[in-house]
């Protein structure tokens, strides 16, 4: 092969190329402008690739600073960027933990903080926290087909406890909901995620108690347009926390506990919800049981055994219930195998 030849044809091409270009003056303002435009480019392009660079570095100096504060209680992240959207939501709950999450927090101290956002995966979420050290971290999306939901993902308690997972729920599409009940429902919700034990009302004395029961009825009387499983929820925690101060000896919760807890069952739908309709039961139940031992009312007390029979034959239905008995039945029999000391005495105890 005759490369000197080769090269030759390409600077005779060249040649012809560059004379075509200046015998015609259109065509070389044509290559300007795209010469122009792939300059342009190449700017937009590396102005974007810096603003994202100084970007992250703004963000890992936010979460270092926010992981060397050395201020006693709870960091709450509240995440803020995105789009108008997003950014409206994350106004609201910065208002939201502002004003309303202290009245869940028993007293203790806390810290809220912004920091720039936007996420978009829990994994990222649970990065964060651990990157930061914070207890909680809440922000928004916008899934296709929603007007928007708020997030809310908690830092375990302690080593050996499993991540939980990340808490989604719906906002209203009527911006006129995003009302104060609705902002002390998603304080309780995100005050539920860092303190999970306001799901248990028997951890509480009931002076804690007390107060946060009487809020929750007082956001629900409001009727919020909150997240329905938010409001179940709240609404099973009334009933569980007013049950549990009637068991505490407050008289004055003992007829509202049979109250609250008669109307958890009406609105639960069996066949949708079995767990909460197993529950409700076994909480009417009770609450039945304990006034009829204060009352001494044999009616009421046939109607606490009937609920609480109904949730023992729903519960039996249960697999895991059905195993369950399997193994509390083996455990008797191998008992009282072992009570019978003579069928093993052959060989000293040897078989």
């Amino acid at each position: 092969m005759d490369f000197a030849a080769i090269l030759d044809q390409a600077r005779d091409a060249w040649t012809r190329v560059e004379a075509f270009v200046l015998a015609t003056p259109e065509l070389g303002g044509v290559g300007l402008a795209v010469a122009m435009i792939l300059a342009g480019g190449a700017i937009v392009f590396l102005g974007r690739a810096l603003f994202e660079a100084l970007r992250t570095a703004s963000r890992a100096a936010k979460a270092a600073s926010i992981r060397r504060t050395t201020d006693f209680g709870a960091r709450v992240l509240v995440i803020k960027g995105g789009s108008r959207r997003r950014r409206m939501i994350d106004k609201f709950l910065r208002t939201t933990v502002d004003r309303h999450l202290a009245d869940y927090m028993f007293g203790g101290p806390f810290r809220v903080i912004s920091y720039p956002g936007p996420l978009s995966t829990d994994a990222q979420a649970f990065m964060l926290l651990k990157k930061t050290e914070a207890d909680l971290v809440l922000w928004s999306d916008v899934p296709r087909g929603t007007r928007g939901v708020v997030r809310i993902a908690s830092r375990p308690g302690n080593p050996f406890e499993k991540q939980r997972p990340v808490m989604t729920l719906s906002m209203p599409r009527d911006r006129l909901a995003w009302n104060e009940p609705l902002a002390r429902a998603l304080a309780y919700a995100a005050a539920k995620q860092f303190r999970p034990a306001l799901g248990r009302p028997q951890d509480f004395r009931s002076e804690r108690l007390q107060p946060v029961v009487e809020r929750l009825i007082n956001i629900l009387d409001q009727n919020p347009k909150a997240d329905p499983r938010l409001l179940a929820e709240m609404v099973d925690d009334v009933s569980a926390g007013a049950l549990q101060l009637a068991f505490a000896g407050d008289d004055g919760w003992l007829d509202r506990s049979v109250e609250l807890a008669r109307a958890t069952l009406a609105e639960i739908n069996r066949s949708e919800a079995t767990d909460r309709w197993i529950a409700s039961k076994i909480t009417l139940g009770r609450a039945l049981r304990l006034r009829a031992e204060r009352r001494f009312d044999p009616v009421m007390l046939r109607e606490a055994i009937s609920h609480l029979t109904d949730a023992l034959d729903a519960l039996r239905t249960e697999p895991r219930f059905k195993l369950a008995e399997s193994a509390a039945q083996a455990i008797t029999e191998a008992q009282k195998l072992l009570g019978a000391r003579r069928k093993f005495s052959i060989s000293g105890g040897g078989i």
